[in-house]
């Protein structure tokens, strides 16, 4: 009797919660995975006007595809990372939900080098290029400031001696 009552209790809302609360753990990869995905469409979208190339509704719903394709991804590693190879990967890693990490790292990677390529299209700049300008140019300021701390030291020294 009681089981009849508790079942029919449960309505729709009490699953579909309780559906949602299996998949708070992968909540932000997911959302990550999905601002890669839009960041990528806008920019691609923007290129191709910049570009005058004319964009079709097929363009446009693969967009949908990808997606649904990409959160489909991370969902069912979740789960088969949850439900089958959780404690194997445990016993090589500490790292919790690793194997869905990895997988949502790959797609991350590559949403990454296709906004690259949409940036390059669209106005003409190599992200990697930038990059490497911008750690080239990290390196010296991290010797100038180096070299302002030495100076600094050497005025600090020179005041200790005319103290003494």
């Amino acid at each position: 009797m009681i089981n009849k009552l508790i079942i029919s209790k449960i309505t729709l809302p009490h699953l579909f919660v309780t559906l949602l609360s299996f998949f708070i753990p992968i909540k932000a990869i997911i959302i990550l995975v999905g601002v890669m995905i839009f960041l990528d469409t806008i920019l691609g979208v923007t290129a191709s006007v910049r570009n005058k190339i004319s964009i079709t509704s097929k363009l446009l719903s693969s967009i949908v595809s990808k997606m649904i394709l990409y959160q489909s991804a991370v969902i069912l590693i979740y789960c088969i990372e949850y439900f089958i190879l959780g404690d194997l990967i445990l016993m090589f890693t500490s790292t919790p939900l690793f194997l869905t990490k990895v997988v949502a790292t790959l797609l991350v990677g590559i949403e990454f080098l296709s906004i690259t390529e949409n940036i390059n299209k669209g106005w003409g700049i190599n992200v990697w290029t930038k990059l490497k300008n911008l750690l080239k140019r990290s390196k010296e300021v991290k010797s100038d400031v180096n070299e302002i701390v030495d100076n600094i030291r050497g005025i600090k020294d020179d005041i200790d001696e005319v103290i003494k």
